[in-house]
């Protein structure tokens, strides 16, 4: 099929790439350096806002490049939240420890915002996916050869449920792709495919 308008993904991140390219949509990327602080607590509202002000400042850096251009800005952020507090990535392997230990045996949640910015329209939406995952048990030992595989230093949560860190988790409840980093099914299934495709 052919896509019917422009997409723009403005997210460096890999595995939302991956997880677009594993749908058939084609895309550019396009990274901004927006501004993630944020006083907000909710993670529901934070991740809507930082992924509305990812949409934003593509468009606002594109400017006159998508003027009057059929065009869709997408951009998502994610947050892993436990005990109501959101957890960030690892700054080093002391603190990539310390935040595994205490999702051991436990359910956490992750949460992705998704904003998009419809140039034809004028017009930008936002939705939040959660998805609960539950990890097995595992000790200090356990933890640290995870960290040894230097995949735990770049992600929220210090662990990857689409590579090694798989082993750790016991379960999940709702979207796996939202807990990769993008709720796709969630994304086309709210309209969104209409972009996509030609009727």
């Amino acid at each position: 099929m052919k896509q019917n308008i422009s997409i723009i993904l403005a997210s460096g991140s890999p595995r939302r790439s991956e997880l677009l390219r594993q749908a058939g949509l084609e895309f550019t990327v396009f990274t901004t350096d927006a501004d993630e602080s944020t006083d907000i607590t909710d993670p529901e509202k934070t991740v809507e806002e930082l992924s509305r002000r990812k949409a934003e400042a593509a468009a606002a850096a594109l400017g006159s490049d998508i003027d009057k251009k059929e065009v869709l800005i997408v951009s998502a952020d994610t947050v892993v939240v436990m005990d109501g507090n959101i957890i960030g990535k690892p700054v080093d392997e002391r603190d990539a420890l310390q935040i595994l230990m205490s999702l051991s045996g436990r359910t956490h949640y992750v949460y992705t915002g998704v904003s998009c910015i419809d140039t034809r329209e004028n017009v930008t939406e936002s939705f939040v996916e959660k998805t609960a995952v539950t990890m097995y048990s595992f000790d200090e030992n356990e933890a640290l050869d995870y960290i040894k595989t230097g995949e735990p230093m770049d992600k929220a949560g210090a662990y990857g449920i689409q590579g090694i860190g798989a082993r750790l988790v016991e379960k999940i409840e709702g979207d796996y792709n939202n807990v990769v980093g993008f709720p796709l099914a969630s994304f086309i299934r709210r309209g969104y495919g209409r972009f996509f495709f030609a009727e």
